[in-house]
């Protein structure tokens, strides 16, 4: 009974420990992107088509966003695999995975403006406006018409090394873009400018920073600057803990529509 009692506790410890280590093997990254200094100002939109309708909503030019306290919105962070190599995946994201992305066409402007997904992943594109859109995404060969109130749905087939271009040809000033990628590791930063990405494997990564106006070159951080080429920078996620990159200031000037 006694020896029963001693492996059955064994057991249960090795249980803990076995989770311990488990959970110790994923991390997160977070952060704040701020404009330094006065960004270029935007065009105001031409809104030709569907006036009556569309005016009223007064949509704007997304290009550049930036919030309170200088937060830019709409920067775009993403974990990049070695060519080759398969990004381990936390099982938490699995059911994200079966849940589909939506993309809505709303008050003639596409809503959000950065679009996540997965490969694999059904993708909705909704129109809640009671004019017809058609929503082109040309490197997925994907642009139907969807008509007013109406919606389809996509799988999204293929990875893509940087956002895609998202379009409607009917109304020409609507834009958004698709982030596709073969894992669930992008954060896009909000009307604060932050962003939060949980459940990266641990160590070190690459990772890309981009933005509506190209990669975000020699972006300062907390743990070093982004490559002026490439937009890209290594960081090391700690097990079981977060890498805080705090304010990331983006040169205004780099920022050109």
């Amino acid at each position: 009974m006694a020896k029963h009692f001693f492996a059955l506790i064994i057991g249960l410890i090795a249980t803990l420990i076995s989770n311990s280590s488990s959970a110790a093997e994923w991390g997160t990254l977070k952060g704040r992107f701020v404009v330094d200094g006065a960004p270029a100002k935007l065009q105001p939109l031409v809104i030709n088509k569907d006036p009556e309708y569309c005016g009223q909503h007064n949509p704007v030019n997304e290009t550049i966003v930036v919030g309170k306290n200088n937060a830019l919105v709409n920067a775009v962070v993403y974990l990049r695999a070695p060519l080759g190599k398969k990004v381990e995946i936390n099982p938490e994201y699995e059911a994200d995975l079966k849940k589909p992305a939506v993309l809505d066409n709303n008050g003639c402007s596409f809503k959000p403006h950065i679009l996540t997904a997965r490969v694999g992943q059904k993708i909705v594109v909704k129109n809640s406006d009671p004019v017809g859109h058609n929503t082109n995404v040309t490197a997925l060969s994907f642009n139907p018409l969807v008509p007013a109130k109406g919606e389809t749905e996509m799988v999204d087939g293929q990875a893509s090394a940087i956002p895609t271009p998202i379009n409607c040809n009917i109304h020409p000033w609507m834009k958004a873009y698709l982030v596709s990628l073969n894992h669930p590791y992008v954060g896009v930063s909000g009307e604060d400018g932050s962003f939060e990405i949980k459940d990266i494997p641990a160590g070190p990564n690459e990772y890309q920073f981009w933005h509506e106006t190209g990669y975000l070159r020699n972006v300062k951080t907390k743990s070093g600057a982004t490559d002026p080429r490439t937009g890209r920078i290594k960081l090391t996620i700690p097990a079981g803990g977060t890498l805080d990159l705090g304010d990331i200031k983006v040169p205004a000037g780099s920022l050109r529509p």
